[in-house]
Order: structure tokens, then C-alpha cells, then sequence
């Protein structure tokens, strides 16, 4: 008896042509309009840390100067890396008035870096006519600037 009846459906074993160009088109319309709203997530999410990163840089430093005018002392600024760097080294290598390292300042003992990993620039602001002495703390990538004069 043969198995094979004319009115028996015939089963469907994969994908016709076009089926999978319809696939392939929805997947391309959807990457096109996901990829350039991750990317710029992405880029906020960097620029949000990056400003954090820095506001926390900036927080250690203004506690050291705190603590100095408390015990009368002034001007009491990390010296200026010579390339503007607040590598790892530097922090390391930097004595404060009171004894500590700027990395000590840090938790961890460990000076924090963009989320580009590269190091944050550190900048003196000398005194003028009108302001104290201070500093500014840059991310040379995403922009983000802070500023401290008492």
C-alpha cells in the first residue's frame, strides 16, 4: 500500500526564502533602532560616572583642606603632578601636610580613574585679587570639570 495519499498534507521541513528575508529585514530594523539609543546610554552612563568619579576626587581634597583650617594651617594643596596626571603614582608618591599620601585620602588607598580608565587632571588655581587659592579636577574625555576655592 503506498503510503503517499494526494490529499495528505505535505509537512514543511524549514524555512522558505522568504520567510527568512522577512526574518533577516525585522532583525536589521530593530538593531537600527536599538543600536543608537544603547550607544548613547552608554555614553550618559560614562559621562554620569565620570562626574561622580571626579565630584569624589574633588570631596577628598577639600577634606584635607578642612582639616587643615581647623588646625590653622592654610594652603595646604597637593603638589601639581608635572603633566597634570593624577596617576596612580602620583597619588602614591604625594605627601600631604599632615603625612598621608592623596592616595591614603581614597578608599581602598587607591586613586580613582575616568571610566575611560585614564587618569583624572589635576590643576592648581593660584590666588587672585578677588579668590582664594584652589583647584580644578578635568576628565580630558568626557569634559567634566570641578573647581574648589574656599
Amino acid at each position: 500500500m503506498n503510503a503517499h495519499h494526494p490529499n495528505m498534507e505535505k509537512l514543511q521541513k524549514g524555512f522558505t526564502l522568504l520567510e527568512a528575508v522577512i526574518t533577516v529585514s525585522i532583525m536589521g530594523i530593530l538593531a537600527a533602532v536599538v543600536t543608537p539609543t544603547y550607544l548613547q546610554t552608554q555614553t550618559d552612563a560614562k559621562l554620569v560616572m565620570s562626574q561622580t568619579n571626579a565630584s569624589q576626587l574633588k570631596q577628598g581634597i577639600i577634606n584635607v583642606y578642612l582639616g587643615a583650617y581647623l588646625e590653622g594651617i592654610t594652603d595646604v594643596w597637593p603638589d601639581e603632578p608635572s603633566d597634570h596626571k593624577m596617576t596612580h603614582e602620583w597619588a602614591e608618591t604625594t605627601i600631604l601636610y599632615d603625612g598621608r599620601t592623596v592616595a591614603q585620602l581614597y578608599s581602598g588607598s587607591k586613586i580613582i580613574y575616568n571610566p575611560y580608565d585614564e587618569p583624572f587632571l589635576f590643576y592648581l588655581l593660584p590666588e587672585t585679587e578677588h579668590e582664594a587659592s584652589g583647584f580644578r579636577i578635568e576628565d580630558p574625555v568626557t569634559g567634566v570639570s570641578l573647581s574648589f576655592r574656599p
